[in-house]
């Protein structure tokens, strides 16, 4: 059945994208150096490498959260002391 009215294809283009991606590049050189080994111990390595470097964590009563927490306490604490001697409420 014929159509009265013409209608138009839609128009297509192609896209090239305008920038470089180095870290894609490198993750895709990882996994073809990786590609012929054993799959669990190629992931395993590659893991080990983009891991962020893990600072020596000090055990113990005053280690992060729980030293600032007692900081805060003593500030507060001189704080409270400085405003009640100047008004004489103690």
């Amino acid at each position: 059945m014929p159509s009265f009215f013409k209608l138009n294809k839609n128009k297509s283009f192609s896209y090239t994208p305008r920038y470089y991606d180095e870290r894609k590049e490198r993750l895709e050189n990882l996994k073809k150096q990786y590609a012929d080994e054993d799959q669990s111990s190629a992931e395993i390595r590659m893991r080990g490498k983009f891991k962020r470097p893990q600072r020596n964590k000090i055990p113990g009563l005053f280690s992060g959260a729980t030293l600032r927490t007692f900081l805060i306490l003593g500030v507060l604490i001189l704080i409270v002391y400085y405003l009640l001697k100047k008004y004489n409420l103690y």
